[in-house]
């Protein structure tokens, strides 16, 4: 039993490792028969292929609200995702199951109201 499902992990795995190795190895065949060009113009090697060129430094700073708020956006995205078994099995669960789940939300709760009593919330 235990080797058929090393076996299974096995193609699995020949497959994660072949997929991406078979377009490397292809265009490294291409560029052994001169098909795809060795050296490429100044403008593929460009920074923007298309659009606008980019002024300023690369370097600029991000302010660190993006974060926060994607940092926020996760964490309640994925509270979703831990409830959703909770909300389809609710007639079946027991009380001290659904007792969790209400501490769960809670914890987050918590976690918002904080974060909205320090203001993290509000764009400046």
């Amino acid at each position: 039993m235990i080797p058929e499902q090393f076996g299974r992990v096995a193609v699995l795995l020949i497959f994660a490792l072949g997929f991406p190795m078979l377009p490397l190895a292809i265009s490294f065949l291409f560029g052994l028969l001169k098909i795809r060009p060795a050296h490429p113009d100044p403008v593929k090697n460009a920074t923007y292929e298309c659009g606008v060129e980019a002024e300023g430094s690369s370097w600029g700073q991000f302010n660190a609200r993006y974060y926060l708020f994607a940092l926020g956006f996760v964490i309640f995205d994925v509270e979703v995702i831990f409830l959703y078994p909770w909300a389809v099995n609710h007639a079946t669960m027991p009380l001290y199951t659904i007792l969790k789940a209400a501490l769960f939300i809670g914890i987050l709760l918590f976690g918002l109201g904080y974060a909205w009593r320090k203001r993290a919330l509000e764009w400046r």
